[in-house]
């Protein structure tokens, strides 16, 4: 489960991870976000995804109630956080195409520049 963004034209997929004890002591950066006390977004972890291999998450058809209940809490708080999520997202991505390595930021983020050629490559394919 995860968000998309748009992103240099590309529609990027930004993984939702679960809350992990350690994540309560930790400060929200650029690219680590909290989704209250039930996820978090590494945007660093963000990747281009076709959007036809994206599924959305229909919330009133999961049958599990304390699912369902979470998953609702978790969309409550991404949608009070979508302007912070969009404009860390894109500093994120213009972060790692300028600074490439150079910066422990730009180090732990995916290859993005790579990953959107081998989206752009399998969507070609498929076309």
């Amino acid at each position: 489960m995860g968000i998309i963004l748009e992103i240099n034209g590309f529609k990027y997929f930004a993984p939702l991870s679960s809350f992990k004890p350690k994540h309560k002591r930790l400060c929200e950066t650029i690219d680590f976000i909290k989704v209250g006390i039930y996820a978090v977004i590494n945007l660093n972890n963000m990747f281009p995804a076709p959007l036809n291999l994206c599924k959305a998450v229909q919330i009133e058809n999961i049958k599990n109630e304390h699912y369902r209940n979470l998953v609702r809490a978790k969309y409550r708080i991404i949608k009070q956080k979508t302007e912070q999520i969009v404009n860390n997202a894109k500093d994120v991505y213009n972060h790692k195409m300028i600074n490439d390595g150079k910066s422990k930021l730009s180090q732990r983020c995916n290859d993005f520049r790579n990953l959107e050629l081998k989206c752009k490559e399998y969507s070609d394919k498929k076309k």
